[in-house]
């Protein structure tokens, strides 16, 4: 209590970020997504290197994240590993962790400053560096997603992640740093390899000015040299010189003639740097944490020899923190910006803004978006900003048009709100007109907002014209009303359940146009066959080896069959089918009694119905790759429903 009195400030940084990170993650503020790399200066670092070898920024990254890299490269030069003593929600955990082996009694292990074992465990942070940078700039996606500590407990093991390496990776974290004073933060964290990197400014800046200046002169040098250059000069100054030069220009000095050498400080010190022996603290490791300073009983240390910063290392985190998010959020750059074709064209090209494409929402999918506009003709350019969900396309007037290009990038889309009764045999068809409804999960959107009204609307489609063109499914007595039609189109936000449990809130705009005079009927059957996405395969190999004169059909219910997320795991049950001795076929329909149903024809001479139960009961199914080899794959479908032969 009384070292927390002393260095209150930081303790209630620190806390407060891992408080911020807890009720995001569990939403105490509300329903708002917590997004765990929103504000990771790692991932900013990665994604800058990016920006400038590829042109595109890594995965689902922005300016905000490059800002954040970039203050922090300008405050380890400027002062020091601020953001590790004051902000990183891993070293507090790390910290804290020696901090309870100690109190429990437990021996620490020690490994001596400037060891062999020291020396050797200090690369390994350098060799996760250079590979994170490598994988991350190669293929612009966030590579220690696969790994981070951070990243699998923020999303509850729910993120992008490789769970065997994030379990490992946790477990070294957490058992290497109790037994291990910072074991983490000094053997294996990344983030410090960098940080500590630009604490040799003028080493980091003589490198990389030899890169650009050979660059300049016409020679031809992959990035990936001065990347390793770095890195080795890195550690090689790390072990060697153990002490900056001339950055950073603050630092903890000692008064000698108060200093009484008792010790305190490097017991404190969450390094164990021998602060007693130094008169001012140059060692790599330091990260200005101020712990030293609350320890000392004599008044003997000082930032800079000034009694009046003791708080100023955390107000300048703070204030570099801010000022990041500032930049962040009035800078914006584009995730990929790409040109093609004739490039005499490219002088008089027009821009299209396009808004609300939530779909485009990473490196990936910006890139596939690209794809699809690369096959409009007169198409030239795409630029996306994943953060605002916004693109421009550049086109050439003389061979296409904004409208033309809107109705080629427009995906039609349909949405079951509510299945109908067996009493609804005809349904109502009302024809409505929409505006700014241009990425495909606006139809979704919208289909929930009409879901949660508690009124008996079945479903909807849409189709590309100007004005949009959305037709809503509706029970036969069911009033209709222009007036809610509007409200329902016009709702400024909807609150989405997510998977896992909870909330959120997803933000639209969309106009109310008018509503079409002409009311047309359909029948039950009409529309249900409508919102399924029917499947019919023959495999050729098993008719040929088994034919099809003992041939039978199998039946089995499934009432999920019009839902997404099974459509898109049909593909993987029809490769496991196929590769299932005695099968024939696969379909997918809506039965006489108007059920959707799965059918299976199989041999008889093979199967029966209690073989093919157990075939859909296996948890693992083996399925053909893309790339002609096999691969055992967890079973993507669940089957309560036991069918029978027809």
């Amino acid at each position: 209590m009384k070292n927390f009195k002393k260095n209150w400030l930081r303790y209630l940084l620190q806390w407060g970020v891992i408080m911020l990170i807890i009720a995001f993650a569990f939403k105490i503020f509300g329903n708002e997504t917590f997004d765990p790399e929103a504000y990771c200066p790692f991932g900013g670092l990665q994604t800058f290197g990016t920006y400038l070898v590829q042109g595109s920024m890594a995965c689902s990254m922005t300016a905000t994240q490059i800002m954040m890299g970039l203050v922090l490269a300008i405050g380890v030069v400027l002062f020091s590993r601020l953001f590790c003593a004051y902000f990183c929600p891993l070293g507090t955990v790390v910290e804290s962790l020696g901090k309870l082996r100690a109190k429990m009694g437990l021996k620490e292990v020690v490994i001596e400053s400037e060891s062999i074992a020291d020396k050797a465990l200090r690369a390994v942070k350098y060799i996760l560096l250079f590979t994170i940078f490598y994988m991350t700039m190669s293929e612009s996606e966030l590579f220690c997603k696969n790994f981070d500590p951070y990243y699998a407990f923020a999303t509850g093991f729910q993120g992008e992640l490789t769970v065997w390496m994030a379990c490992i990776s946790i477990a070294i974290c957490i058992l290497g740093s109790f037994f291990i004073k910072m074991f983490w933060c000094k053997y294996i964290c990344p983030l410090g390899a960098a940080s500590n990197i630009f604490k040799f400014t003028i080493t980091f800046v003589c490198i990389f000015g030899a890169y650009l200046l050979l660059v300049l002169c016409g020679i031809q040098i992959s990035w990936v040299i001065p990347l390793a250059v770095v890195c080795i000069a890195g550690y090689l100054s790390e072990i060697i010189y153990r002490k900056s030069k001339v950055f950073p220009v603050m630092s903890v000095c000692r008064n000698d003639e108060l200093c009484n050498k008792c010790g305190l400080c490097t017991k404190k010190c969450p390094y164990s740097i021998n602060i007693a022996s130094v008169d001012k603290v140059k060692c790599v490791d330091c990260t200005l944490c101020g712990e030293c300073i609350s320890a000392c009983n004599k008044n003997a240390l000082s930032f800079s020899g000034n009694k009046n910063l003791r708080w100023a290392p955390a107000i300048i985190s703070l204030v570099l923190f801010v000022v990041a998010v500032f930049l962040g959020t009035t800078v914006e750059l584009p995730t990929i910006d790409e040109r093609w074709g004739d490039e005499s064209k490219h002088a008089n090209l027009e821009k299209l803004t396009v808004e609300g494409l939530r779909s485009v929402k990473c490196y990936g999918s910006s890139k596939a978006f690209s794809a699809q506009v690369q096959k409009i003709p007169g198409a030239y350019g795409v630029e996306t900003y994943v953060k605002h969900s916004r693109v421009n396309i550049w086109y050439n007037p003389a061979e296409t048009t904004p409208d033309a290009i809107q109705k080629a990038i427009y995906v039609p889309s349909k949405f079951k709100i509510n299945h109908p009764s067996a009493q609804d045999s005809l349904i109502k068809v009302i024809t409505i007109r929409t505006e700014n409804m241009h990425d495909k999960m606006d139809p979704n959107y919208l289909g929930l907002q009409f879901r949660g009204s508690g009124k008996k609307y079945f479903g909807l489609e849409t189709e590309y014209d100007c004005p949009i063109i959305v037709r809503l499914y509706m029970g036969l007595d069911e009033e209709i009303n222009e007036d809610f039609l509007e409200e329902m189109v016009e709702m400024k936000e909807l609150v989405m359940p997510v998977h896992g449990g909870g909330t959120r809130v997803i933000e639209v705009d969309y106009a109310f146009v008018k509503l079409e005079d002409q009311v047309d009927t359909i029948t039950r059957r009409e529309f249900l066959e409508s919102q399924m996405n029917a499947v019919n395969r023959t495999f050729k190999k098993a008719v040929e080896k088994y034919g099809t004169e003992n041939s039978a059909v199998y039946e089995m219910v499934y009432p999920a069959i019009d839902k997404p997320i099974v459509s898109r795991n049909l593909p993987y049950l029809i490769s496991y089918l196929s590769m299932t001795e005695g099968i024939l076929g696969f379909r997918t329909l809506l039965n006489a009694d108007e059920e959707y149903a799965l059918q299976i024809t199989y041999d008889k001479n093979t199967l029966d119905d209690a073989k093919i139960w157990e075939v859909l009961q296996n948890p693992t199914w083996t399925v053909l790759m893309t790339d002609g080899t096999t691969q055992e794959v967890e079973a993507k479908m669940s089957f309560q429903n036991q069918g029978k032969t027809l």
